[in-house]
């Protein structure tokens, strides 16, 4: 593995100091900016200027903007939207102003009308004849391509604050990002979907045509208030704030089509009381990407009070939460989470999440993968019902951070220059952007379409040819040797690093060039108080660091766990992959049929952790069962799906110094007969006052044959030894120790393993389980659910039928009668298993409750009832 050493000149935070101290968390505190501050009397309305329920989006566009460029002008104010639903394109905030959405008030997204009034989205014709309106045209960032395409660009939005300060959007009214077609069938006109890219760094961001895909976007602001309003639909997000400060969201309800809140490079930011709903992405995120258009980390951010789910979309603001679709894109579980990272390339600090409930999502998650760091995170009070995974706290080195290439090209995606995988990673090295000298170096591997014993397909690295050679990371020196290329600053072009000769060995790994000078690390984050019940199997709380980029100082205490249960060593060995379709539908949304994943979840563009953990047995020549070597996978998206199923039934951790566990329990609806708990690489800490009942099982893991993180699958790389040292742990546990014997599944063979070590189908590998037919898929996973109910409203008298109906992911088909019975039934009302009866005789209020019992699990549906009089 060929190191660069880091230049003197690097920022402290950036890189972090090497140093880690135990020290109490620091907390957050939030915004400064309160409502009350920004309150004024009002100015006018848009109706003033011309803005009518009737009007066109263009007319109704002009009116607003004309209206908030008015009170602008006059020193400040508050501009009101009357009741009625009115279409527009971009409203542009002003500062000193305040938009106040009175009761019934909706300012709707207008479908994009482009070329006299024919636009194609998403393969969709809409036509809006004469109209001839768009959304503002997106922006230039030079740095586009080192995050999301949304985040690079905000300008094409329903709501815009560009640099404004002092201003608020409050009241009771509705931001819809949608429309109904004539048979009632809801679209998005805030599209899920971005433009395409362009062809150059300096150019706007879109080919050809744009659209409309955010909802509120802020950008250089401070001072400013969102408020007690409504959003459906909002696009790629509902609320985007970026490279802004003192910002609070307060009371916002929010039931959206893909993220909800995003603050991204932010400081001092509140999000209280929200209740944020968002099946197909996140709920509430914190990021720090360069979508700042400069290095801008997010600092001081307080979450607190807040709900976030994953319920079918619009039904949350329906009142009525639904979960007909039981897996959202690309056919994992409903996300609606909380998280911290993934479009962190300038890394993130204090950042203190309390009194959050989660309702059927993914649940927490706090990572580090793209070459800074997370600091100081404080989360406590927590209240999870129907999550995937409790919390998934991880670092890796994706490294989706900018690097600085060999000349001036400005194309978003340069070949032939210092990256062979994520090129639009690489700036032009030119005047006016920022630098990002090459740091180090990792691999780049070839993949290849593998065939599994059980007729899937994975991509997995080739073990003939494992690693790409990148030869423009290098030059010959004038001692004809090959040395690593390295920035000059004082002639501000790469030349060779004479301090280093290059081997054939070393070229090896040199595929991909890192402006990071190491991997990411997750520091001092601690979690106090989580009750976590109804909870998916497959997902035990993962604290999942890297050799190179590891977990410090991470706490919990106080952590209840109840998980549905049901799964078995056997299934982290064999890796199943199992996909049925589900036709499900969202409310008013159209029918959709959805793939719905019931074991391992295909995630990944390489896929070795798909392989079944089993090593190769010289004696027998056949495969042993080996579920505890876990692979990797530092490079990729980091989603608790991305390990397959885990050998830990509650918690799952590796890579990790100073661990401190302190008030855990553990439950099951059903027997999970896995370890309680794996540790793989823990240093130093302490476990207390851990029930996991009779059969609670902690397994040490001990490797000798770990590479550097990125450096798995290289030939002849050299293998390092880890193991759990320094741990206390309550003498009353089970503790077994476990030693590994082979690389992880999927390394090529080399002279330092020269074995197998693919079970795929041309290796003879077999599964044992059968998991194939309805009955035998595990219910635990996606159990059957009760379709949503209304509140029902009656008079005395009146005749009230309702019916409780039951969904089966696994049969595609409502449950047969009978397996539901009811509970606490009010005086005269009846159920036969299916249609509940009552005829009630005097006013009041009631709580229904029925139950289903399903293969050991017991489910709950109350329904309410309102007997009004007259």
């Amino acid at each position: 593995m060929l190191v660069i050493p880091v230049d003197a000149g690097m920022t402290a935070y950036q890189y972090g100091s090497e140093k880690m101290e135990t020290t109490e968390t620091e907390v957050a505190t939030g915004c400064m900016i309160r409502a009350a501050d920004l309150r004024v009397s009002d100015t006018c309305s848009i109706s003033d200027f011309g803005a009518d329920p009737q009007a066109g989006p263009v007319v109704n566009t002009r009116a607003v903007n004309a209206a908030l460029k008015h009170v602008e002008q006059v020193g400040g104010g508050t501009v009101t939207v009357p009741a009625g639903r009115y279409e527009v394109y971009t409203v542009q905030l002003r500062s000193r102003v305040n938009i106040y959405m009175c009761e019934g008030a909706v300012l709707a997204a207008a479908r994009t009308d482009i070329r006299h009034g024919i636009c194609d989205v998403q393969g969709e014709r809409f036509t809006q004849e004469g109209q001839g309106g768009n959304y503002l045209e997106p922006d230039i960032n030079p740095y586009v391509g080192i995050q999301d395409h949304a985040h690079s660009y905000l300008r094409n939005c329903l709501i815009w604050g560009d640099r404004i300060h002092d201003a608020m959007i409050s009241g009771p009214g509705l931001l819809d990002g949608s429309w109904i077609d004539s048979e009632g069938n809801r679209h998005e006109a805030l599209s899920y979907s971005d433009p395409r890219n362009p062809d150059s760094r300096f150019k706007p961001g879109y080919r050809e045509e744009w659209f409309g895909n955010k909802g509120i976007a802020l950008f250089r602001s401070t001072r400013v208030v969102l408020s007690g309003f409504k959003f459906l639909a909002g696009g790629h997000f509902a609320i985007i704030a970026t490279d802004t400060s003192d910002l609070l969201c307060d009371s916002l309800l929010i039931d959206t089509n893909r993220d909800g809140i995003d603050l991204d490079s932010v400081t001092d930011v509140t999000v209280r009381r929200c209740q944020v709903n968002s099946p197909h992405d996140d709920g509430i995120v914190v990021k720090a990407s360069m979508g700042a258009q400069r290095f801008a980390p997010t600092s001081n951010v307080l979450i607190e009070d807040c709900e976030v789910s994953g319920y079918d979309v619009g039904s949350v603001l329906a009142g009525s939460p639904s979960v007909d679709r039981v897996a959202c894109h690309p056919g994992i579980n409903p996300i609606g989470r909380v998280k911290l990272g993934t479009e962190a390339t300038c890394g993130y600090e204090r950042v203190t999440i309390r009194r959050v409930s989660f309702r059927h999502c993914f649940g927490l998650a706090v990572e580090a993968c793209d070459g800074s760091d997370v600091r100081h995170v404080l989360i406590e009070d927590i209240d999870m019902k129907d999550v995937t995974c409790p919390l998934f706290i991880r670092t890796g080195d994706r490294a989706r951070y900018p690097v600085t290439g060999l000349d001036g090209n400005d194309a978003v995606a340069v070949d032939g220059d210092v990256r062979l995988d994520q090129p639009e990673w690489v700036l032009p090295n030119t005047k006016g952007l920022d630098l990002y000298p090459i740091r180090r170096f990792v691999p780049s591997y070839n993949t290849n379409e593998v065939r599994l014993a059980d007729g899937n397909l994975v991509e997995l690295v080739d073990e003939q040819n494992p690693t790409r050679v990148n030869p423009s990371n290098w030059m010959r020196g004038p001692d004809g040797a090959d040395h690593p290329i390295r920035y000059d600053s004082g002639q501000g072009i790469y030349g060779p690093d004479m301090g280093k000769a290059l081997t054939p060995a070393d070229k090896e790994s040199m595929g991909n060039a890192v402006g990071a000078a190491r991997c990411a690390r997750a520091v001092d984050v601690r979690v106090r108080g989580l009750n976590a019940t109804d909870l998916d199997p497959r997902y035990p709380i993962i604290l999942a660091g890297c050799l190179d980029g590891r977990l410090q100082d991470i706490h919990l205490e106080n952590i209840h766990l109840e998980f549905r249960g049901g799964l078995s060593l056997d299934d982290a060995v064999e890796q199943r992959q199992i996909t049925t379709q589900w036709l499900c539908k969202e409310g008013d949304w159209p029918t959709v049929r959805q793939p719905v994943q019931w074991m391992a979840e295909r995630h990944n563009r390489a896929d070795e952790a798909l392989l079944p953990r089993v090593r190769w047995d010289q004696q027998s020549s056949g495969w042993l069962d080996d579920p505890f070597n876990v692979p990797e996978d530092v490079t990729q998206y980091p989603e608790p799906v991305q390990f397959g199923i885990l050998p830990a039934s509650a918690l799952y951790a590796r890579h990790m110094d100073d661990f401190y566990l302190s008030g855990l329990s553990v439950d099951y609806q059903v027997p999970d007969s896995r370890p309680t708990m794996v540790l793989d690489d823990v240093r130093k800490g302490r476990l207390k006052a851990v029930d996991a009942g009779r059969n609670a099982r902690l397994i040490r893991v001990s490797d000798v044959w770990k590479r550097p993180t990125g450096f798995e699958y290289v030939r002849n790389e050299r293998y390092m030894e880890t193991g759990v040292e320094d741990l206390v742990i309550p003498p009353e546990m089970d503790v077994e120790d476990v030693n590994l014997v082979s690389p992880e599944p999927g390394t090529p063979p080399d002279d330092l393993y020269p074995y197998p070590n693919r079970a795929d189908a041309a290796s003879g590998y077999t599964y044992t389980t059968r998991l194939t037919g309805p009955s035998r898929l595990p219910s635990t996973v996606h159990p059957p659910y009760f379709q949503a109910q209304q509140i029902y409203r009656i008079r005395p008298g009146e005749r009230l039928d309702i019916t409780v109906s039951v969904r089966n992911p696994g049969i595609e088909a409502d449950l047969e009668e009978g397996l539901v019975s009811a509970r606490h039934l009010p005086a005269g009302a009846s159920f036969d298993g299916h249609i509940c009866t009552w005829i009630p005789t005097e006013p009041g209020r009631w709580v229904l409750e029925f139950m289903l019992d399903w293969s050991g699990m017991r489910f709950f549906q109350q329904v309410r009832v309102e007997v009004r009089k007259g």
